[in-house]
């Protein structure tokens, strides 16, 4: 009877802190903080400058969203055409879309204890890239954005 009464109880306590994405904490103007991927379960960090560190999402409430891309050096940035698209969220991902059958982007979305949010490669299923191993790798690297709420 107590084996099922604390197992009654650590699931209620699991599902409690489980984290349920909403549009309300996912919504907002999200500025890039740290980006990387991992590799051997191990988190490597991208090292960035200013300009990089200008990446940018704006997440709107009416469904539609803005990805400013940045590159170049500190005096000397370069943003490109700001990719405009519709946003969903499905289970613990937002999905980037066109319509229906494009997805432009789909990431795994974590909460972080700090107010930033994760972003990470969603990748359904390994791909296979005959004859050539590294691009098999880099295909199934898993990449990962913090952004910091701005507003």
């Amino acid at each position: 009877m107590y084996k099922i009464f604390f197992l009654a109880s650590f699931m209620t306590v699991s599902l409690v802190s489980a984290q349920k994405l909403t549009k309300e904490n996912v919504t907002g103007f999200w500025k890039l903080k740290e980006a990387g991927f991992y590799e051997d379960q191990k988190k490597v960090i991208k090292q960035f400058d200013n300009c990089r560190l200008m990446r940018n999402y704006a997440i709107r409430e009416d469904g539609f969203a803005i990805y400013n891309y940045v590159e170049g050096k500190s005096g000397d940035c370069s943003a490109s055409e700001p990719r405009l698209s519709f946003w969903r969220i499905v289970e613990n991902r937002i999905q980037f879309y066109v319509d229906d059958q494009s997805i432009l982007e789909e990431v795994e979305v974590t909460l972080n204890k700090d107010k930033t949010i994760t972003f990470s490669s969603y990748i359904s299923e390994q791909k296979k890239v005959n004859g050539d191993a590294f691009a098999e790798k880099i295909a199934n690297t898993v990449h990962y954005d913090i952004l910091e709420k701005q507003y």
